[in-house]
């Protein structure tokens, strides 16, 4: 018995020491109000949205990203190479994104464990069921500004089933109050199945 006491006595540190360090190594929290309208003026051209007609978005709550692409002609570097670096900068880790992006739709925030967890019922079958009239999962990136925060630079992509899903980049500038696409010229890169 006593020795039965002193093993929850030396395991129960380790437990709360595990728990604990999992909460302090996981994604920080993306405080950057902006990136939330980034993403707010974004979303309505997702695919999910345009194409699927989803009823209510799934969105990874971790930010992912894609190897940097954009190469903008010599005249648009100084506008546009800032929020390249940030970007560059910014998704060389994890963020856990908050509930503040304002849309006409529903849409939920999922980890990346209830999205595989989706998957162990049968893929994209078991995702559907899951997740009905969704389109299928989004996943976005932290967004790049420049100093000014004029200009914008993000990732994001679909995931909607076995040879479904697209993904690119999208360049932004603040116009009046309100992010629109920039209409610049150079290299860009995107993929879809």
């Amino acid at each position: 018995m006593v020795l039965l006491f002193i093993l929850l006595l030396v395991s129960c540190p380790l437990l709360f020491q595990k728990e604990t360090a999992g909460e302090i190594d996981g994604p920080a929290l993306y405080e950057e109000a902006e990136a939330y309208e980034v993403y707010s003026q974004i979303l309505p051209s997702e695919w999910p949205w345009r194409v699927a007609n989803a009823k209510a978005l799934v969105i990874r709550k971790v930010t992912g990203s894609y190897e940097m692409c954009l190469r903008p002609e010599k005249e648009w570097e100084d506008l546009i190479g800032p929020a390249i670096s940030e970007y560059v900068k910014l998704n060389n880790k994890k963020w856990r994104l908050k509930q503040e992006i304002q849309i006409e739709k529903p849409y939920s925030l999922v980890t990346p464990d209830d999205i595989d967890s989706a998957f162990q019922i049968g893929s994209w079958e078991g995702f559907y069921k899951k997740y009905p009239d969704s389109g299928g999962w989004i996943e976005v990136s932290a967004v790049g500004f420049n100093a000014d925060k004029t200009v914008a630079v993000v990732y994001m992509a679909h995931h909607c089933g076995l040879l479904c899903g697209g993904g690119q980049f999208h360049v932004l500038h603040k116009k009046d109050g309100k992010w629109v696409p920039l209409k610049w010229r150079g290299m860009s890169c995107s993929w879809a199945s």
